[in-house]
């Protein structure tokens, strides 16, 4: 593509070009000077990032093959070879990777959902809806990217702007014309997003979490809230949870470019768009009856919990936002079983109890939310097996050992990602919220020994919930990634009650 293209819609002058012109060609777009030599010809992206500015390796990338650099004015000299001048690169990094690709989402419908936990859950229901409308789509979130018709690995929730414009790109030459999209507050919050405009938006819920990034609760709102004030097509659809949720309130408000904002309510908002009344919560299923703008209908879910209920219902108002009725989308959401990792139960055929399963939970909501959910469907005791990550908001700590002593009747407080941080000491943070008299404590800092003896000494009529990490298959020790699995854990340990084991 010749340079005229790529800066389309950006702030450059005449004078911006030095060594090169809006005619010269470049062979796509880098922004990590470790791809130019596979990508000779390319234009390199110089941004300064919160941990590395990329200017530093300006004088790699024009060694390695780079046609032209792009570089912010006044942070470096000017390079050994063609380059241009802008302003703010990080500020253009949307924009030129969007250009880059063919600005695909031109011929997409695009979905987003925030919020502090479900995203990932409703991401994967509305994907469910628009699978049995017969719709194409991708679907980028925390478990991986399914695009269109393969699974990608992702790195993170919401992916960095080249890498996303890649994804849309590639659901477009795949045929595929929807996109679902969990939105990161930190993505909000950075612009990744830009250019998007999104069709539909769902919020699902809102609590204590990513204190480490945003300054204050208000702020990490205020993020959030951005993809309704800010990303909202003219016309589009925004649908959030408002159930004790005043958040969801102020989301939808924020939405004034909207078509329709949908309130979703298990009852406790007798007017809202979306209702549902005659509620069944079972082992194995939630039942309720729906009334929506179209009419009231009988949903049955394979999915489990108040919140999760809450889930499926905003993907019902996404997907009415991307043109499924309502009564489709019910019937989608028979047979849609959620996110990996989210209530997911372990079993080993043969194996008689405990009941075990395995969630995402990570925050204090999270956690209160995930034991309500799991109590009435044990005749025993209720184990929950929780950690806290190292290099992160350390005021949630004492909160996470709270909620799960209070919630529980056996707490095991074990290690997760400990990163950088001694784990045992993460660990003695959340048992300093243990309030006296609460459930039975036993503090095992090495994860795998804590999944192994909670599930050995659990009773056959006790459920056991290992939080935390859900659908992860790695555990972080200083700086090393490690394979770890809970899942693998949990079945293994299970097959060690066998009689035969």
């Amino acid at each position: 593509m010749k340079l005229e293209e790529l800066f389309a819609g950006l702030p450059v002058n005449p004078s911006d070009f030095v060594g090169c012109d809006p005619q010269t060609e470049v062979e796509g777009l880098c922004v990590d000077s470790r791809t130019v030599a596979t990508t000779p010809g390319c234009a390199f992206l110089a941004t300064a990032g919160e941990t590395v500015d990329a200017h530093r390796f300006v004088p790699n990338a024009v060694r390695d093959g780079a046609r032209v650099v792009i570089v912010q004015r006044g942070s470096i000299d000017a390079p050994g070879g063609p380059h241009v001048w802008m302003d703010d690169t990080a500020t253009a990094h949307p924009q030129l990777a969007a250009n880059a690709m063919g600005r695909p989402a031109s011929s997409l419908q695009l979905a987003g959902v925030t919020g502090t936990n479900g995203k990932t859950t409703t991401a994967h229901l509305l994907g469910s809806i628009l699978e049995h409308h017969g719709a194409g789509f991708s679907r980028l979130g925390t478990t991986g990217n399914w695009v269109v018709d393969r699974e990608e690995s992702a790195t993170f929730t919401t992916p960095f702007p080249l890498e996303l414009q890649g994804l849309l790109r590639r659901t477009v030459d795949r045929g595929g014309r929807h996109v679902v999209m969990e939105a990161s507050s930190h993505a909000l919050a950075q612009g990744r997003v830009e250019p998007l405009r999104f069709h539909a938006i769902g919020f699902t819920s809102f609590s204590q979490d990513h204190l480490d990034f945003h300054p204050t609760m208000e702020a990490y709102l205020a993020a959030k809230c951005r993809l309704a004030s800010h990303y909202l097509a003219a016309g589009g659809v925004a649908v959030a949870a408002v159930d004790d949720q005043p958040a969801g309130i102020t989301f939808l408000n924020q939405a004034s470019e909207a078509r329709a904002r949908l309130r979703v309510s298990r009852g406790a908002e007798p007017d809202a768009e979306i209702l549902a009344s005659d509620i069944e919560y079972g082992p194995r299923h939630t039942r309720a009856r729906v009334r929506t703008p179209e009419g009231t209908f009988g949903l049955q879910t394979p999915l489990i919990a108040p919140y999760n209920l809450d889930n499926a219902l905003v993907a019902l108002g996404m997907g009415w936002g991307l043109g499924v009725s309502y009564q489709e989308g019910i019937a989608a959401l028979a047979n849609a079983r959620g996110a990996p990792g989210r209530l997911e139960r372990i079993h080993v055929d043969a194996v008689t109890g405990p009941t075990v399963v395995v969630d995402y939970a990570h925050t204090p909501d999270a956690v209160v939310r995930a034991l309500a959910a799991v109590r009435p469907l044990c005749n025993g005791r209720v184990h929950v097996l929780l950690g806290c990550g190292g290099d992160r908001d350390p005021t949630k700590r004492p909160l996470m050992g709270h909620a799960a002593a209070s919630g529980a009747d056996v707490f095991w407080a074990t290690s997760d990602n400990p990163r950088t941080e001694r784990p045992d000491a993460i660990v003695d943070a959340m048992l300093s919220g243990v309030p006296d008299g609460a459930a039975e404590v036993h503090r095992v800092v090495l994860r795998e020994d804590a999944i192994a003896r909670a599930v050995a000494q659990a009773a056959d009529d006790d459920l056991v919930l290992i939080a935390g990490k859900g659908h992860e298959d790695y555990q972080v020790l200083g700086t090393e990634k490690i394979h770890f699995d809970d899942r693998e854990h949990a079945q293994a340990a299970l097959k060690r009650r066998s009689p035969s084991a």
